[in-house]
């Protein structure tokens, strides 16, 4: 009986360990659709760049793009390995219809200004060799603070491509730490006229928001799993809603999204279905089918 039940082990432990190794071959992989569309408009031709949390991962986005493509919704075009040194290390090839980046820091646990000019060049990457000229920006976690500073650095500079859409997910935009999750979670009331106590990221964002054109789309979505602090588990609800003050130039062109439940957690809101399907019908608004259609 004791072998019985340690053969059982082992091939419980081994199958787990076959199903972690495929995702992690599978998550860093570009993937196509089967039958590629021509683009009908700009939603459509559009490169999308996923830009993960502290600490992230190929496993960050990849289960998402991995749906969006077994949803028949967008291409995995490119996965982007950014070193040490911000250097892209590209793998794939840049479809024309809805082609999505994946980004993988090497070292991820560096500052957001370090990580924001990897993202910096990455764009650049895009620009010289695939001549790209419209983007969209998803990011979750700590990569929302990045991608806003990408944002403000790109706004001094020229030439580069058009940002469209702006997605972030959970994201400490009024957090002392916005990088390791830190306890007790930080949850600053927000007032008519904003938080009633800004950290020195949001102070600092808005100062430099200014710069940003006014044709950026936003989508803002926050987790809230039900706990005291009304939070995802490390993002309260406050933090990450508080962007609508710093984009208060361009309110029209800014929403936002609360999920609930136990699946809003902050680990698990990048596999999420219905962020999937919020983020979809903002980035192609055409798409009459919802990604849990379409399984």
């Amino acid at each position: 009986m004791a072998t019985l039940i340690l053969v059982v082990i082992v091939v419980l432990i081994v199958a787990v360990l076959s199903r972690i190794t495929y995702k992690f071959i599978q998550y860093g992989r570009p993937q196509h659709l089967m039958a590629s569309p021509t683009p009908q408009n700009a939603d459509d031709s559009a490169v999308t760049l996923f830009i993960p949390g502290y600490a992230g991962n190929r496993f960050s986005f990849g289960g998402m793009l991995q749906r969006f493509v077994t949803g028949s919704i967008a291409n995995k075009s490119l996965v982007v390995m950014i070193d040490r040194y911000n250097h892209p290390h590209v793998t794939g090839q840049l479809d024309q219809y809805r082609p999505m980046v994946q980004l993988v820091f090497a070292t991820p646990r560096v500052s957001v200004r370090q990580q924001a000019q990897g993202v910096l060049a990455v764009v650049k990457y895009l620009l010289a060799h695939e001549h790209v000229q419209t983007i969209n920006l998803v990011a979750h976690s700590m990569g929302g603070v990045v991608l806003f500073q990408y944002l403000t650095t790109a706004a001094r500079l020229v030439n580069l491509p058009e940002v469209r859409k702006v997605v972030t997910i959970g994201a400490p935009f009024n957090d002392s730490e916005v990088g390791q999750n830190t306890y007790p979670i930080e949850n600053h009331p927000l007032t008519a006229s904003g938080p009633t106590q800004t950290t020195a990221v949001y102070n600092y964002f808005l100062r430099t928001l200014q710069r940003l054109p006014n044709t950026i789309s936003y989508l803002n979505i926050a987790g809230n799993i039900g706990d005291d602090a009304q939070s995802d588990g490390a993002v309260a609800v406050n933090s990450a809603l508080s962007l609508r003050f710093l984009l208060r130039p361009v309110v029209d062109q800014y929403q936002e999204f609360v999920v609930h439940g136990k699946n809003a957690r902050h680990s698990r809101l990048h596999e999420n279905y219905e962020v999937d399907r919020q983020i979809v019908q903002f980035l192609y608004p055409d798409e009459t089918k919802t990604v849990a259609d379409k399984k």
